[in-house]
């Protein structure tokens, strides 16, 4: 009788966790298209700033002005867009 009750405890555990998984995977996919371009807006802006404070500060000590700047905001692009793609992968792997 206890080993009946022991896998009946272990088929409901697992059961539950089972459950809360599925909640949680639903959770995310009713994520609102707002929050979501909100999301990759900042991923992008956030990138673009740090770059463009990076080039300033370049600019500024090695008194190079647009050089810097030029060159820090397209890496400060592409970090922004890598991390947007980065995002957007895993996205698509929790789906």
């Amino acid at each position: 009788m206890n080993y009946k009750n022991k896998n009946l405890d272990e088929l409901s555990k697992k059961i539950d966790d089972v459950d809360n998984k599925k909640s949680t995977i639903k959770n995310v996919k009713n994520e609102g298209g707002a929050s979501f371009g909100f999301k990759i807006s900042t991923e992008i802006i956030a990138a673009l700033v740090v770059g463009v404070g990076i080039g300033l500060i370049v600019d500024n000590y090695f008194n190079t002005k647009p050089i810097g700047l030029i060159i820090f905001f397209i890496f400060g692009a592409l970090a922004g867009f890598l991390n947007v793609y980065r995002v957007m992968r895993r996205i698509e792997k929790q789906k």
